[in-house]
């Protein structure tokens, strides 16, 4: 690449790595820590967004559309390498069990509230 920044393939082996070995109580933070990691660009803040202009995963710069487009209203994080998406969907499969977890703890809290503003009442 030049700027010292390893391959599109080393990068993808060491994320690979990453999400393999990611202990359960950090794989809620895994995608987050990998976007942070991202080195940034000039340009980066282009009209006043701060969004990644490289891909999450293997670092790659994407082109101005594919770094603005969306899917399901959120922002895409990678290229559009098979790998680089799947290892981000694998990221987020472990992120989602913690976000069910807290939903329910949340909501048995709530329930709990609730019942015992019945038993006030």
């Amino acid at each position: 690449m030049g700027d010292g920044l390893p391959t599109p393939e080393e990068r993808r082996r060491q994320v690979s790595a990453l999400v393999s070995r990611c202990p359960d109580a950090e794989r809620g933070l895994l995608r987050w820590r990998l976007y942070e990691a991202t080195p940034g660009d000039r340009w980066d803040t282009v009209a006043g967004d701060a969004v990644k202009v490289r891909c999450a995963v293997c670092w790659r710069l994407r082109s101005r559309k594919h770094v603005h487009g969306e899917v399901n209203e959120r922002p895409v994080a990678t290229c559009q390498h098979p790998r680089c998406r799947r290892l981000w969907r694998e990221a987020r499969a472990h992120e989602a069990a913690k976000h069910e977890a807290a939903k329910a703890a949340f909501l048995a809290a709530f329930q709990a509230s609730a019942a015992l503003e019945v038993l006030r009442g």
